[in-house]
């Protein structure tokens, strides 16, 4: 009882020189004395709360911390448009095949087989399509091509038989070897100079052959204007002769935002006797704006498409975002910053070019080449030495389709009515860059009037034309004279965490790292050397009083007896 009652002692002492020597503010009222009954406990609690709540705000800093361990400030300025570069500009007619193109390629390949492949005697089911009177059969044959512009919500029933007939067709049209799907459909679409017959440019009349060039987009082939992505043909002498008309086409000076100096072009749809098919409820035009080095696709939905109907005047202002980084992130890993600088991407790609659009692509066709073994023709955007996929492939691009769709619907697809994992990871390497320009795209919708005379249209851009044709007018134009740039700057790292940690602890209670090294000797080597000393000073107080109050018999007996009793 004795032993622990004073080690209740030490502790309360070590507690106590804790309490009065220690820096933190709010613990001496506990040595003092008050008449107040439980104002200590309420001092506590007081203190308790206090301590919990500021360490709960340090913990959910840290955890910030370990998630993004910079601060990024993004910093807005005003620039002048004329820094901007202009979109390109994709116009598509929502008939997706000529059928008077249509007509003319199946002329082609009757023509072909009458000549290299007379007609065997008896039947065949080969040579049955391509006969004189079944020309019109093999015509709408070709409309299986339009699969390849894979819709993930549209379901198409093919015959195998038809794929089969057609391929071999289209094989000995190209004396057997691999046919260019790419190619082909780009010739069954209609013409530049059928669907855009005027423009003006700055106030200027232009001539519109002389501005568009027909590329494949993923959804279908369009009239681009403002390109300048390197031919993606499958053929080496057609890519070298489309890149020669893509370099051979004027530059276009951007200027002011006044619509009046903006860009104006007159559309013109087809005959209805030249539809063949679409994928819409309507016969709209679709435009598509996106960067001028970009493969035209709204994949990752920066931009979008628009629908111009017929019959109306569509005013789209564009608003460009600039955006920019300072030297100080390049230290940062792009996981943590998000985004790429142009050297990391084109790395990452092994191209000269880098977009996420871009680097979302071939995420694409990397899922394709895993999937089917080859890629689609139209949806490849960029020349790669893989294999291209022919009318054989078709089931199985339909059977996946969902996949490339959209890089969302990566990691779950549906086969045998059970769902599972494909494993394909969701293009998570994919970010955007660090440097470029963003486009802020509306639109302004009005009445085209209609002519009620053969003569047509008596002046301004539609002069001459009649409404025989469905006709639209669209007008581009920047929508402001300054555009925000936005830069962005690493202004936090761990010295500002623990700068923030010293100021809350320092705020509430005068508390410092210094604090919690003193806490920790206190639990630690204070409290060892308290005990320590106890324990020592017990030890030597039992020797002590073993030597000098220890009794023996001797001392029981008067001292002149004691010493006679040690005489011999």
């Amino acid at each position: 009882m004795v032993q622990l009652a004073e080690g209740e002692s030490e502790s309360r002492r070590l507690f106590r020189d804790f309490l009065r020597n220690s820096y933190i503010s709010g613990l001496q009222p506990f040595l003092f004395e008050t008449s107040v009954r439980y104002a200590k406990a309420l001092w506590l609690t007081f203190l308790a709360v206090i301590v919990v709540s500021t360490h709960i705000v340090i913990v959910n800093l840290t955890l910030e911390y370990i998630v993004q361990p910079t601060e990024i400030h993004m910093s807005p300025n005003q620039v002048h448009v004329a820094n901007s570069p202009f979109p390109a500009v994709a116009i598509c007619s929502s008939n997706m095949i000529s059928k008077r193109q249509m007509q003319t390629y199946a002329a082609k390949i009757y023509l072909h087989q009458s000549t290299h492949n007379p007609q065997p005697s008896g039947n065949s089911s080969f040579y049955s399509p391509i006969e004189s009177p079944q020309l019109e059969v093999l015509a709408r044959r070709l409309l299986l091509l339009a699969n390849f512009y894979l819709h993930a919500h549209d379901e198409s029933q093919l015959d195998v038989d038809e794929l089969g007939q057609l391929h071999r067709l289209l094989s000995s049209y190209h004396n057997g070897s691999d046919y260019s799907v790419h190619d082909i459909l780009r010739e069954l679409s209609p013409d530049c100079g059928d669907l855009v017959l005027r423009g003006i440019i700055y106030g200027a009349p232009v001539n519109t052959s002389q501005l568009f060039i027909k590329r494949t987009t993923s959804s279908g082939v369009c009239c681009i204007f403002n390109y300048r992505r390197p031919s993606d043909s499958q053929y080496p002498w057609k890519r070298a002769l489309e890149d020669a008309e893509l370099y051979a086409l004027p530059h276009v000076m951007f200027e002011s935002n006044s619509i009046l100096n903006g860009i104006q072009f007159v559309l013109q749809d087809t005959t209805k006797d030249d539809y063949t098919m679409t994928y819409f409820s309507n016969t709209a035009f679709r435009l598509q704006l996106f960067p001028k080095d970009d493969y035209a696709t709204i994949q990752s939905n920066t931009n979008g498409a628009i629908l111009v109907d017929h019959e109306t005047i569509v005013e789209i202002p564009i608003q460009p975002k600039f955006f920019d980084s300072s030297a100080a992130v390049r230290g940062v890993t792009p996981e943590t910053r998000r985004c790429y600088f142009s050297e990391e991407g084109k790395k990452i790609l092994n191209q000269s070019y880098y977009s996420m659009d871009e680097c979302l692509l071939r995420c694409r066709i990397d899922s394709m080449l895993q999937h089917c073994g080859c890629v689609s023709s139209p949806l490849a955007g960029s020349v790669m030495n893989i294999t291209y996929c022919t009318l054989l492939d078709l089931p199985c691009l339909m059977k996946w389709k969902r996949v490339w769709f959209s890089y969302t619907e990566f990691p779950y697809v549906h086969q045998d009515n059970e769902e599972i994992e494909t494993g394909i990871d969701q293009c998570k390497h994919c970010l955007p860059t660090c440097n470029g320009v963003d486009f802020e795209i509306v639109s302004n919708v009005a009445p085209l009037r209609r002519t009620y005379n053969s003569s047509g249209y008596f002046h301004g851009l539609l002069k001459g034309l009649t409404n025989d044709r469905p006709l639209s007018i669209i007008k581009l134009f920047f929508r402001l004279r300054f555009a925000q740039a936005t830069e962005m700057d690493m202004v936090g790292d761990w010295v500002v965490l623990l700068n923030r940690f010293g100021g809350i602890l320092s705020l509430m209670y005068g508390f410092s790292i210094i604090s919690y090294i003193e806490i920790l000797y206190y639990l630690t080597g204070k409290w060892f050397v308290y005990y320590y000393r106890a324990c020592s000073n017990k030890m030597k107080g039992a020797k002590t009083d073993a030597n000098v109050y220890t009794f023996h018999w001797n001392e029981l007996q008067p001292r002149a007896a004691a010493r006679s009793v040690r005489k011999p």
